[in-house]
């Protein structure tokens, strides 16, 4: 899976796609939270409160239109990879079909390219665009980016060369020292709470999300 001139090319686009859809996802979050929150405080009826709207849908309604752009590249360089590796009939082409339409198939065509791709993209396209639609277009879209990742780096590690077997990867979930910690859930957690952890402490430096 990772025999392919094409690669990087392909992580660094799913890397914008999932970097828009997660600023969007951060964003509705966030603007959400400003809202109930300040309506908790203040009561529904302060006028202080009536001027925080919460996510604005045309903001979501124009980032959208680049993580859309965005996802049809992704998903063209993705495809364009494996028309190219069964054109050229290439050693990898045998193993990578096996998985594809073996091992894995469930993981890239169900659950990476029809849920995480295909109905995140059907969602965005439809008229009448709505906050709760793009929300839950934006979960799908992070999950299709990871599976892409899980695909790629687990499954490509899953099979040799000489097809004397599939190796199975088990994730740790309770690390018993740092490698496990490191590779396991606990260490993906750590990285993906990171970003988060850090705005949280910047935002206490320089504080955005204050309401008067």
């Amino acid at each position: 899976l990772w025999m392919s001139p094409l690669m990087p090319v392909i992580f660094i686009m799913s890397a914008v796609v999932s970097g828009i859809a997660l600023c969007m996802f951060t964003y509705i979050i966030i603007m959400e939270f400003k809202k109930w929150s300040a309506i908790i405080a203040k009561g529904k009826g302060d006028e202080s409160v009536k001027m925080i709207a919460g996510a604005e849908l045309d903001v979501i309604t124009k980032t959208s239109r680049y993580l859309l752009g965005f996802l049809i590249a992704a998903i063209s360089l993705e495809l364009l990879d494996l028309i190219f590796r069964g054109y050229t009939a290439m050693k990898s082409w045998d193993i990578l079909r096996s998985v594809m339409y073996g091992k894995d198939f469930i993981n890239i065509f169900v659950l990476q390219y029809t849920l995480g791709n295909l109905v995140p993209f059907i969602m965005l396209l439809i008229p009448g665009l709505t906050i709760r639609r793009v929300f839950f277009a934006l979960i799908l879209v992070l999950f299709g980016v990871f599976m892409m990742r899980w695909n790629v780096v687990i499954g490509g590690q899953a099979f040799s060369l000489s097809f004397a077997g599939y190796m199975h990867y088990h994730l740790p979930i309770i690390p018993h020292n740092l490698e496990t910690f490191k590779e396991g859930l606990f260490g993906a957690l750590t990285v993906a709470a990171t970003p988060f952890i850090l705005f949280w402490v910047i935002n206490k430096v320089t504080p955005s999300l204050e309401y008067k």
